[in-house]
């Protein structure tokens, strides 16, 4: 495991807790739309994972629409919360959360029910490691899917809003907490290195935590759909949004809907 996931996943996942509840609020709309393609290939149910599924926001939207859903992150305290909000969502019958690197997929699902029928990799959950470990993942991921299956890319950066969007700081304030960013991009190698400094408010002051240095690479549309047709996945589409099922263009997110062929 590469240490800046470790101390941003692992020894903070509390500050990052807070950035995954953020994005509860928009899930709902998210996942209307991932229901509405998967109905256009004739799934209205069947067995989902989740990967790097943080606090289960997908697992746990998907399963009220009645899949039964693997949730796999690396952090226990994103899948303990997880867990509770599936209780909360009263679908803890339709979920399965799961600890676990997901480089080792097919490992830590050796004793869970397949193949599925859908797989969903969401908020910029890759570029992580290297191209061919990403690559090694979505063929995991494929070999544990049934021919047919969809996989949703979705929420994900791109270069090519990074090449025109770019922006080096900002900050985030959620309750008592404050995060700051700054970003480092390099168009030719288009790797991003991120520094994130945690804060919380003491009175009119900020009191520091901690930073935590990480980088990624940022995947262009042509990129990772290379990627995923090497892994066995056929692009079908490509929108700027699950949520509206708007046209993809530079200056949208990049959501993908591949098929496993």
């Amino acid at each position: 495991m590469s240490d800046w996931i470790k101390k941003l996943f692992v020894e903070h996942s509390d500050f990052f807790l807070k950035l995954l509840n953020e994005r509860w609020s928009r899930t709902e709309e998210l996942v209307n739309g991932m229901v509405k393609v998967l109905s256009n290939y004739g799934i209205n149910s069947g067995n989902l994972l989740d990967l790097c599924c943080g606090n289960g926001r997908i697992a746990v939207h998907m399963a009220k629409k009645g899949f039964k859903a693997v949730g796999v992150d690396i952090s226990k305290v994103f899948l303990e919360d997880a867990k509770r909000k599936a209780e909360k969502h009263h679908v803890s019958d339709m979920v399965t959360f799961l600890e676990g690197d997901i480089r080792k997929l097919k490992d830590i699902l050796k004793n869970i029910l397949q193949p599925f029928d859908v797989v969903v990799n969401a908020w910029t959950s890759i570029g992580y490691f290297s191209r061919e470990e990403d690559l090694d993942v979505f063929r995991q991921a494929r070999e544990l899917s049934r021919e047919g299956a969809i996989l949703f890319l979705a929420e994900t950066m791109h270069s090519q809003y990074i090449a025109l969007k770019f922006v080096p700081t900002s900050y985030v304030e959620i309750d008592n907490m404050v995060l700051l960013e700054n970003r480092k991009y390099d168009p030719t190698t288009s790797e991003m290195n991120t520094t994130w400094s945690f804060y919380v408010k003491d009175g009119e002051n900020l009191r520091f935590i901690d930073k935590v240095e990480w980088s990624i690479h940022v995947y262009s549309l042509s990129e990772i759909s290379a990627i995923l047709r090497r892994a066995g996945w056929e692009i079908e589409a490509y929108y700027g949004s699950f949520s509206t099922l708007q046209p993809f263009n530079p200056l949208t997110s990049l959501n993908i809907v591949a098929k496993a062929k």
